[in-house]
């Protein structure tokens, strides 16, 4: 599927600078060792002004997949998100584990039920 594509895309782009980034920050990473932390807030509709300024490529490309995703939910609202994200994020074995966490804070609260105020006691 071709938004499915598009998503790929961009997941390559933002795991290879989350990569750089997390490698220059912790100079006993190497390469094969899990990624467990990033320096991105998870995601949200709000233009990321502070993002832009420190990382314009990986920011425009984090809106876009928030897009992407609503985009994604709205086409089959009851498909379930997680397993696609899963299913995206393994589109690269190499860097499954990267992506999904870059998914996962792209997507943040993409899908979720909306919350139904409780019903008053009588």
């Amino acid at each position: 599927m071709p938004i499915e594509a598009a998503a790929d895309a961009l997941l390559r782009i933002v795991v290879k600078g989350e990569r750089e980034r997390s490698t220059a920050a912790n100079s006993s990473w190497t390469k094969g060792r899990p990624w467990v932390d990033t320096v991105a807030p998870a995601a949200t509709d709000t233009l990321d002004v502070q993002g832009i300024v420190a990382d314009p490529i990986g920011t425009a490309c984090r809106a876009e997949l928030r897009r992407i995703g609503h985009a994604l939910h709205a086409t089959n609202p009851d498909e379930d998100f997680v397993a696609l994200q899963v299913e995206i994020a393994e589109a690269d074995m190499s860097h499954a584990g990267w992506r999904a966490i870059v998914l996962e804070m792209a997507w943040h609260g993409i899908g979720e039920a909306e919350a139904t105020p409780a019903e008053p006691a009588p």
